[in-house]
């Protein structure tokens, strides 16, 4: 409250309505964390995504804008790019900053396709439910090249359905793409579990989504990375 400059009366309503959407837990003689989503929430969002995402990309199929489809294959080229550079390192798999440019190509690529089906009330389920946004900022395994290329195969199919008109396709490939991550999802979080010292990658998400989707949208490169200090809240 001190910092943005208002009263604490608006900050405790934002921080009951964030607990009531399982966002924020309160923690007895600790305070208020940020809930990590258990394995029970993680299948139940991927179920959700699994309900709206291949509804959504066989209505659009055939009918999606010109624009779309060009910010939909930068995206693409993001995965390809991505996958390149992970191709050429000594060791091939994805470190933090590389991540971000993941994760954000990936989300983006999946806010597209949901944008443009113009459905105000599939969106504002999306919206309400934050089921992309805590999926994809929850901390992350390494990913190898294997994994990177998948998606990039997964997101170029379902771009080729989409701009072909081909909506049954599309719906399968979303389909079969949800099911496929949701499974990578669960692996990882059972072996965080089983094996407590299992790497994973915190990431920046969603604040760095933007800035990531509009670098992609003007073709410039990513911008260089220095470590930072630890932030306190």
């Amino acid at each position: 409250a001190r910092e943005i400059g208002m009263s604490r009366t608006p900050v405790r309503e934002a921080i009951r309505r964030l607990q009531q959407e399982g966002i924020l837990e309160q923690v007895p003689r600790f305070g208020t964390i940020v809930r990590r989503p258990q394995r029970r929430d993680l299948e139940e969002l991927y179920q959700l995504r699994e309900a709206l995402e291949p509804y959504a990309v066989a209505q659009i199929a055939g009918r999606i804008s010109a624009d779309d489809l060009e910010m939909l294959g930068k995206l693409c080229q993001e995965i390809q790019t991505i996958a390149t550079a992970v191709r050429k390192a000594p060791r091939p798999v994805v470190d933090a900053a590389l991540m971000r440019r993941l994760l954000s190509a990936d989300l983006g690529f999946h806010m597209v396709l949901l944008r443009a089906s113009g459905n105000r009330r599939l969106m504002k389920i999306i919206a309400d439910s934050r089921v992309l946004t805590r999926i994809f900022g929850t901390p992350r395994q390494e990913h190898d090249l294997a994994v990177i290329e998948e998606t990039h195969r997964f997101h170029s199919q379902i771009l080729k359905a989409v701009k072909h008109g081909d909506g049954e396709g599309a719906r399968v490939l979303m389909a079969e793409h949800i099911r496929a991550s949701m499974r990578e999802a669960l692996d990882h979080y059972d072996r965080a579990h089983s094996h407590p010292d299992t790497r994973t990658i915190p990431l920046g998400l969603p604040d760095d989504l933007l800035a990531d989707l509009d670098r992609i949208e003007r073709g410039t490169p990513p911008p260089i990375t220095r470590p930072r200090g630890k932030r306190t809240a």
